[in-house]
């Protein structure tokens, strides 16, 4: 979503750059590289890379701060940052509620000049911190539409994906044991398809050791999305929580329907039978039933896909996002 609004932003005429904590061997870098996005990697703690940062940073007059962990980076530099205009967004709906991420709010709250979310969930579950004299904005993930999707359905086998990092709350294994509820005759008819890398890859791929009838493959971290949805029939986000999902909003804006859970910002973008369907979490029983009344009526799946994409252009195009951004920018 940063390197899709920056270059958005760039579009309007405005200077813009990457910040990165990362190393230099994250895939980031060979996308911004690819999309011709400026992308500075200065990570340490030594004083020397704490000047770096700050040279850098002291150049543009707005810095957005896109994460928990990049403010918790900065937090040495505020002080001095204060006469720039700062935004922090939080694209996620985690609580945040330990002691370490409280303390560090609430000494952040007095450098911001506003907070943005993504999700009404979202700005709810950070009221914890404090920031009840910071402006706070809903301010909606937007997404590229691509110039053509055209839906490529196969009718011999159901192609369901689950794209995102493999961590606890993502929950890929609730797909993974629906597919094991059903039928052998049911599960010959079903194919999945993993995107993404981490911590519980391993037990993912254990169970399906174990479950040898269930077809599914794990293509590791994918930086291309015409590598993804085009191969899928349908996305499956099985999160314990989210904010504003940008996995949903591709997916849709690539004309394929969504199955997810009924949480945090989900159900803002899944409409029943209009957009895709929703499921309470860790219901695998729920969401093996919404599988095979998909298998049972696959003629379904490209009529949701294209309804799906013509609502992500109306309300969540990425020129809307960059828009809002702007004006905020702009603020005093």
């Amino acid at each position: 979503f940063v390197i899709d609004l920056c270059q958005e932003q760039a579009l309007q005429q405005m200077e813009v750059a990457i910040l990165s904590f990362g190393a230099a061997t994250d895939a980031l870098v060979e996308v911004c590289h690819t999309r011709h996005v400026p992308l500075s990697i200065i990570k340490g703690k030594s004083w020397r890379e704490q000047k770096q940062r700050l040279a850098l940073l002291s150049r543009f007059d707005v810095i957005h701060i896109h994460s928990p962990a990049a403010l918790k980076s900065l937090v040495l530099h505020l002080c001095l940052l204060r006469h720039k205009h700062l935004i922090y967004t939080r694209h996620g709906a985690a609580p945040l509620n330990k002691p370490h991420w409280i303390r560090l709010h609430r000494f952040a709250r007095y450098f911001i000049k506003c907070v943005t979310f993504v999700s009404a969930d979202a700005k709810q579950s950070f009221n914890h911190h404090g920031w009840h004299k910071v402006p706070q904005y809903v301010v909606d993930n937007g997404v590229k539409v691509p110039a053509l999707a055209v839906p490529t359905s196969r009718r011999d086998v159901l192609r369901l994906g689950s794209v995102g990092r493999m961590v606890s709350l993502k929950s890929q294994i609730s797909l993974l044991k629906a597919v094991a509820l059903l039928g052998r005759d049911f599960q010959q008819q079903v194919e999945l398809h993993f995107f993404g890398d981490g911590e519980l890859r391993a037990e993912l791929e254990a169970f399906h050791h174990k479950n040898p009838a269930i077809s599914a493959f794990f293509h590791g971290v994918e930086l291309n999305r015409e590598h993804i949805y085009p191969r899928i029939d349908a996305l499956v986000v099985t999160s314990s929580t989210e904010g504003l999902s940008m996995v949903i909003l591709e997916a849709m804006a690539y004309a394929k329907p969504v199955i997810a859970t009924n949480v945090g910002g989900n159900p803002v973008l899944v409409n029943p039978n209009v957009t895709g369907w929703l499921y309470a979490f860790d219901d695998t029983a729920q969401l093996a039933k919404l599988i095979q009344q998909l298998l049972v009526q696959r003629d379904t799946l490209d009529d949701i896909g294209l309804q799906a994409r013509q609502w992500v252009e109306q309300h969540y195009s990425l020129a809307l996002t960059a828009k809002r951004y702007q004006e905020l920018y702009h603020a005093r």
